[in-house]
């Protein structure tokens, strides 16, 4: 979920991320008691739950930003300063000292001031509310806002004082910037540059979804489209662990992916085939399985409601009834190749090989010694015969593919047509 605290904002606050109360759950969701409950009734169900929380700024409505404890609670200046949004800065041997603060320091946007977190106060109050959230609705996850943003220190402090708590709680942290080396050097044991230690475990893989987003809209080149992607996945090198990236096509602040893909349905189901099968921890957003679209400007369209679960609904697109046929077919997708990761051990607990791209076209394998998983995507807009010679390195002495979706079994080819925008995922067997 996007923060579900408080937010009485006269103007865009739909979003959740303009505080204006940490304590208090805001009222056109329900009441503290209703979020509590609905945690029990996941946790009934199996699944987690994940709590959005922004440490970087607030809403300017927020009590404590009108009614300051003291001037230093805030980043002041003369006349209003946006942040210039670069987290580079914070690694660029060359960075001038004023964009580095004006990164840190400016706000937001100008209905969100920016905490100072070097105030001891301020600092011991954010950590306070996390472990008070964590604790009052047993949560199992937290995602953090704007990561690279507030004060590194303090991300630095608050985290081992969390985890000191909470050993076991997942955290991960959304840094929204560009190239492979700028988003890894936010997480533990990179050690290139860091003028801190820092201890972040998991991050948004934005890179991950630029290169998807190419895939998908057909574009072709030497490091662009497919080879994005394989460029990508080269330089896992500069993580600790790469398989703990989160990876996604979409999210609240992007266009959907269904719109990106161009409405193609051989480009959506192969966004599906990598975003399951690849490293990493896969997020989807909410109504991609029945192909919600819009493009993300502004951002409120990409947030549009899910339709049904009221009474009042004209159409409820929770009951295959409500689905168009296309919509039905995505459904039915991904939650077979949804159902097949998650007894996967190949892709849950296994390696990953992948073939230089050729074409167009892109192989790569997920395998452990008792299982091997072969995936098969043509990003062309044209047909393409694969052949599998070029794999046999991988493939080995196996004999049987079985289509993961359909279920088809066959004999291994000496190759494959794929049509434009094609994939396949095939679980191989002796």
């Amino acid at each position: 979920l996007n923060p579900v605290q408080e937010n009485n904002q006269p103007h865009e606050s739909y979003h959740g991320y303009a505080i204006t109360d940490h304590y208090k759950i805001d009222s056109r969701l329900g009441t503290l008691k209703d979020y509590i409950n609905l945690v029990e009734e996941a946790h009934n169900r199996d699944l987690k739950v994940v709590m959005d929380l922004v440490f970087n700024h607030t809403g300017n409505m927020h009590y404590l930003y009108r009614n300051m404890p003291d001037s230093s609670w805030f980043h002041h200046f003369k006349d209003f300063t946006r942040t210039n949004y670069r987290a580079t800065t914070l690694m660029d041997p060359y960075a001038a000292v004023s964009d580095i603060e004006r990164m840190q320091n400016a706000w937001f946007d100008k209905h969100m001031p920016d905490l100072n977190q070097r105030n001891a106060q301020v600092s011991r109050y954010l950590t306070q509310n996390t472990i008070w959230w964590v604790e009052t609705a047993s949560l199992d996850a937290l995602r953090i806002d704007t990561w690279a943003y507030p004060d590194p220190s303090f991300m630095d402090q608050w985290y081992r004082n969390v985890k000191l708590e909470y050993p076991d709680l997942f955290i991960f942290g959304e840094v929204w910037d560009h190239g492979p080396a700028v988003q890894a050097w936010f997480t533990y044991g990179n050690g290139i540059n860091q003028k801190i230690k820092i201890p972040l475990e998991s991050i948004t893989d934005f890179q991950f979804y630029y290169a998807i987003n190419e895939i998908v809209q057909g574009k072709q080149g030497w490091t662009e489209g497919v080879a994005r992607l394989y460029y990508t996945l080269a330089q896992d090198f500069l993580y600790k662990d790469a398989f703990r990236n989160i990876i996604f096509l979409d999210n609240h602040d992007l266009s959907r992916f269904w719109s990106m893909c161009g409405e193609n349905m051989n480009r959506f189901k192969t966004g599906i085939n990598l975003l399951m099968t690849l490293r990493g921890i896969p997020v989807m957003l909410y109504g991609t399985e029945i192909l919600m679209k819009n493009y993300a400007n502004p951002d409120a369209r990409v947030r549009n409601d899910f339709p049904g679960g009221w009474p009042e609904d004209k159409v409820n697109k929770f009951e295959a009834s409500g689905r168009t046929t296309l919509e039905q077919e995505a459904f039915e997708y991904i939650r077979k190749i949804s159902q097949f990761r998650s007894t996967c051990n190949a892709i849950s607990a296994g390696k990953l090989l992948q073939y230089v791209p050729e074409d167009g076209v892109y192989v790569y394998f997920r395998y452990i010694e008792s299982q091997v998983i072969m995936v098969v995507v043509n990003s062309r807009d044209k047909s393409s015969d694969v052949q599998f010679a070029r794999y046999k390195e991988s493939i080995g002495n196996f004999k049987i593919a079985r289509d993961v979706v359909s279920g088809n079994e066959f004999a291994i080819p000496s190759g494959i047509k794929l049509e434009a925008g094609e994939s396949y995922v095939f679980e191989l067997k002796p």
